[in-house]
């Protein structure tokens, strides 16, 4: 299901070296688009390579403008 470079994603987000200093505690959460990795204070999410036709993260370059789009609007939302 995973190529190899995936397999290695997920493994390192169960690594706590992975993230630094900043670290309480590590939980994965997987959905059928993402991986979301919980660490405290912070959350982390990595976009699955996957078409669904509605959904087309297939390409690095399509992840990470769908990343930047939902930094934005994450930016907007109120702390």
């Amino acid at each position: 299901m995973f190529s190899m470079d995936q397999s290695n994603v997920f493994e390192n987000l169960k690594n706590p070296e992975f993230y630094g200093s900043n670290v309480d505690s590590i939980d994965i959460l997987q959905t059928h688009i993402s991986f979301v990795a919980l660490t405290g204070k912070y959350a982390y999410k990595i976009k699955k390579p996957v078409n669904f036709g509605f959904l087309d993260f297939s390409t690095l370059e399509k992840r990470k403008h769908f990343c930047e789009e939902e930094n934005e609007v994450m930016r907007l939302c109120p702390q």
